[in-house]
C-alpha cells in the first residue's frame, strides 16, 4: 500500500512515521499516486482522501479524540489551585467526558442548550438553562462550537474556549488539544481510523 501525508504539526509527522513502521510507502509529492492521501485542508478529487474534518465525522475517532482533548484540559485545569467551581458549556460527548473527569474535585455546572440528558445531568450534577446564563463560577469551559454565548449575567474567574475564539477579558481559546499535549496518542488514533477504512477497500 502507498500513501501520502502532508506533515503540517508533530500529530502528522508521527503519523507517517507510523505508516512507515508498518510497512507502508509514503509518497513525496501530493502529485504522485497513492492508495490514500491524508491532507490538512487541500481539496483533491481522488479516492481516499482523509483529513481531521473528515476523520471527525467517524464516531470512534470523533469519541477517543474528545476523550484526549478532556484529559488535556483536565490537566490545565487542575494546575490552578484557586479553581472550585466550573461551569462546562454544552454536554455533548466532549462535555460529558470533561464533566465526568472534573466531578471528583470540582462542583461543576452544566449549561446546555436542550433538555435531552435533563435527568442524567441533574443526578450528577447542577444544571442551569443555556437561555438563563448566569451565576458566579471560578472557570468556564465552552465547548459547543458556533454558539452565540451571553456572558453578561455570568461572574467567572477565567474562560477557557475549546471550541471557538472570542475577543474577551480572561479569555483563553485552546485548540487542537490533543495536538498540544499528546501528538503521539493523538496520531495513534488517526492511524486507526484511516486504517480501518482501508482494510475494507
Amino acid at each position: 500500500m502507498k500513501g501520502y501525508i502532508y506533515v503540517y504539526d508533530q500529530r502528522s509527522a508521527y503519523l507517517k512515521e507510523l505508516f512507515l513502521e508498518n510497512g507502508v510507502e509514503i509518497v513525496d509529492s501530493i502529485e504522485d499516486e497513492a492508495d490514500f492521501y491524508f491532507v490538512k485542508d487541500q481539496k483533491l478529487s481522488r479516492k481516499n482522501v482523509f483529513s481531521l474534518v473528515s476523520l471527525n465525522q467517524n464516531y470512534h475517532f470523533r469519541h477517543l479524540n474528545n476523550m484526549l482533548t478532556a484529559i488535556g484540559t483536565y490537566l490545565l485545569v487542575s494546575q490552578k489551585k484557586d479553581t472550585h467551581s466550573i461551569l462546562i458549556l454544552g454536554y455533548g460527548d466532549l462535555g460529558k467526558q470533561l464533566a465526568n473527569l472534573l466531578k471528583k474535585q470540582y462542583i461543576v455546572t452544566i449549561c446546555n442548550r436542550n433538555y435531552k440528558d435533563y435527568d442524567q445531568i441533574i443526578q450528577n450534577y447542577k444544571h442551569i438553562d443555556f437561555v438563563n446564563l448566569k451565576g458566579t463560577y471560578d472557570l468556564i469551559i465552552n465547548t459547543i462550537p458556533c454558539a452565540v454565548i451571553n456572558y453578561q449575567n455570568v461572574s467567572y474567574q477565567k474562560i477557557i474556549d475549546l471550541a471557538q475564539t472570542l475577543h474577551l477579558k480572561n479569555y483563553q481559546s485552546i485548540r487542537n488539544v490533543p495536538e498540544r499535549s499528546f501528538p503521539y496518542e493523538a496520531a495513534l488514533i488517526m492511524y486507526f481510523a484511516i486504517q480501518e477504512v482501508m482494510n475494507h477497500v
